[in-house]
């Protein structure tokens, strides 16, 4: 076994991959094949690529209103811009797949009865509220909402600096796990206190440090390196807070939004403290919980409903 339960914490997310399966993947771009068609001739050219994009193109193409809708959709001006700029951002996608198959490797090893879905990136007209999606068959990624935090329609949008600055192509690959992290393994079931919320999204982080084990830190949470290192040197300071103000078994909607609210900052802490404050603390825990439960593997990890356990047997205890 590369990566048993009785290995340490870091020997079990850094094991080798070398080997496993699946060798490569492939992300079809379904983007530039269609921005690419030649529209004189539109619905011949739409007919000659459906095959390959069954998922986008199962509509009626003999429906003029349908055939109208695609038109209009890679005839837009503004569309054709953003598809550009796309390009010269990720001119092949090559580097793009093979951070996938790394991270897909991983999964396959931990969860080997679940499918790997057919991969397709496309142009969303900048959907950033949801960049990727999946059915479990497929999933597609938006590259336009990865072309950088200085990126300049992302500015005419109004779309916020502390958002922009995960639309970068360092955060693609992570938001690709962590829609499947969701689809395959968060339940519907609602957190009734702080702590119960805060080990909802460790574990989900613990699965991201999992699948990318080379990944910053600040980039699978998707904070600055600068609010990382706050947390960091505060890290004792916060835990004594949510201890003090008796936070951990809240159920208060407003102490969630505080913890776990997005936004530019936590504002009982700091400028330099990064929102989501709730869900780094709650990654913690579970970084704790499995380095002192070695026995204890990532399937094994998710499949705990008791988040009290998770924090007694974590020993978590941060100091000032």
């Amino acid at each position: 076994m590369l990566a048993s339960c009785s290995q340490s914490h870091k020997k079990q997310l850094n094991f080798s991959v070398k080997g496993l399966h699946p060798e490569k993947v492939e992300l079809k771009h379904y983007g530039k094949a269609l921005f690419t068609l030649d529209t004189t001739n539109f619905k011949n050219e739409l007919e000659a690529i459906k095959s390959d994009y069954i998922y986008f193109l199962d509509a009626d193409l003999n429906d003029s209103s349908n055939l109208r809708q695609m038109y209009n959709f890679v005839t837009d001006t503004v569309l054709i811009s953003i598809y550009k700029r796309s390009q010269q951002i990720y001119p092949d996608l090559s580097k793009i797949e093979s951070e996938l198959a790394l991270g897909f490797r991983r999964f396959h090893y931990y969860f080997p009865e679940i499918p790997i879905p057919e991969l397709y990136a496309y142009i969303s007209g900048v959907d950033f509220e949801t960049p990727v999606m999946t059915d479990g068959k497929a999933l597609v990624v938006a590259l336009d909402c990865y072309l950088g935090a200085e990126e300049s329609i992302y500015r005419k949008l109004g779309i916020p600096n502390y958002f922009s600055n995960r639309m970068t192509p360092d955060h693609l690959v992570n938001d690709v796990f962590k829609t499947l992290y969701i689809s395959h393994f968060e339940t519907d079931k609602q957190s009734k206190t702080v702590l119960d919320e805060m080990i909802k999204a460790g574990k989900q982080y613990y699965f991201l440090e999992a699948m990318q084990p080379n990944l910053p830190d600040h980039v699978l949470i998707g904070f600055t390196k600068e609010q990382l290192d706050w947390l960091k040197t505060h890290e004792g300071d916060v835990w004594a807070f949510l201890i003090g103000e008796q936070m951990l078994y809240a159920n208060d909607f407003q102490i969630f939004r505080k913890l776990f609210g997005d936004g530019p900052f936590t504002q009982d802490f700091s400028t330099d403290a990064p929102a989501r404050i709730g869900e780094w603390v709650g990654w913690q825990i579970t970084r704790h919980y499995m380095k002192n439960n070695p026995e204890t593997c990532l399937k094994k990890l998710l499949n705990i409903q008791d988040s009290q356990d998770i924090l007694t047997d974590s020993r978590y205890r941060p100091k000032k």
